[in-house]
């Protein structure tokens, strides 16, 4: 019995250190004067300009990224309406994540 109950503590601090190591982004979008806030894809690439992960803005712009591991990303947003197409251009803007730290992220997009 006191082997389970130490293997089971052990397996409970392996995954609590390694989920300690990871972040999350958190964010808002709008494009065209706060016109255009859903559905704009929010792309999350690494430093090697690897794409990391992908999500889309709520009715309400928000976006999140969530167990992102620790280093540095850019971080750029596209949405097509009404026959525009809009983006954050060729400087995305670069986050870094840490730990089980929260980084917020406001991205403007812009007619291309």
């Amino acid at each position: 019995m006191k082997k389970i109950v130490f293997i089971a503590f052990v397996l409970f601090a392996l995954v609590s250190c390694n989920k300690a190591n990871n972040g999350m982004i958190d964010g808002n979008a709008s494009a065209d004067g706060g016109n255009i806030v859903s559905g704009i894809t929010v792309k999350l690439y690494t430093v090697d300009a690897e794409l990391y992960n992908t999500t889309t803005t709520d009715n309400e712009g928000n976006f999140t990224f969530s167990d992102v591991k620790s280093g540095n990303y850019y971080i750029g947003a596209t949405v097509d309406a009404n026959g525009e197409t809009y983006d954050t251009g060729n400087t995305p803007q670069v986050v870094y994540v840490s730990g089980e730290i929260v980084k917020e992220v406001a991205l403007s997009l812009s007619k291309r």
